[in-house]
């Protein structure tokens, strides 16, 4: 009986020490890093300045109901092959990939979207987030308001339409030819987009600026309601040009 007595209580503390045991070993496990650790949810809006969007990494995002600048409308992962170090491939891939997303408001069109007071943006994960294993981005979407963005509250944003385009959403230009949203201050808007066209043009050649003037001095006049306009232009796709043809406000 003593030797009994004497046996269960080691029994009981070698089971104790066991117990406490198993989980230390537990949390030695290797974790799996989540890429998508920290990625912001569609709908997410940021106050973001030129300054700010110029940037690689968003600022702090706000509550839509506040004053803001920019909102998230797609979130994509990096391809497996790549790394963000490889910031040529990395540019092209996540362009490719918030397409869908930015389309989603700007429409496919890119001759209709260039008549939009619209501006693409994309942001990569901090570098804290991208060495933990991040390899989201995030496809947001502003309007500009001459040289800056504009300011809204609420969440989501006026699409693009061939139609009765809102004021809200149209390009306008300012009397010092920045670009800026139709609903402006009137002193403030001089010209608005009334039609756009391709013209291809190498964008690398060296006389290209020259020959889009050219161009738009041929075309825009008859695409246009008043006597006087002024155009503005853009390198798109494949390496293209999109030429926006104003008619005076």
């Amino acid at each position: 009986m003593r030797l009994r007595a004497i046996v269960l209580p080691v029994l009981g503390s070698v089971l104790s020490l066991t117990l406490l045991a198993a989980p230390v070993g537990a949390a030695d496990e290797p974790v799996e890093p989540d890429p998508m650790a920290g990625a912001p949810a569609i709908g997410t809006c940021a106050d973001m300045d030129w300054d700010d969007v110029m940037g690689e990494t968003a600022t702090q995002d706000v509550d839509c109901e506040r004053r803001h600048t920019t909102e998230v409308v797609g979130v994509g992962q990096l391809p497996d092959d790549l790394s963000w170090d490889q910031r040529r491939q990395v540019g092209k891939a996540v362009v490719a990939g918030c397409a869908p997303a930015w389309e989603t408001v700007t429409t496919d069109d890119h001759l209709l979207y260039r008549r939009s007071a619209y501006v693409k943006f994309w942001f990569m994960p901090s570098q804290e987030q991208r060495e933990a294993g991040a390899r989201w981005f995030r496809c947001d979407l502003a309007r500009v308001k001459g040289k800056q963005l504009m300011s809204t509250t609420g969440a989501g944003l006026p699409e693009v339409t061939e139609r009765r385009m809102k004021r809200s959403v149209q390009r306008c230009m300012t009397k010092d030819f920045y670009g800026t949203v139709c609903k402006n201050k009137r002193r403030l808007v001089a010209w608005r987009s009334k039609s756009s066209f391709w013209l291809s043009v190498p964008a690398k050649d060296s006389r290209a600026e020259k020959k889009v003037r050219r161009v738009a001095l041929d075309r825009c006049p008859e695409k246009v309601r008043t006597a006087s306009f002024a155009w503005s232009w853009f390198t798109d796709k494949n390496r293209r040009w999109v030429v926006v043809c104003y008619e005076k406000f």
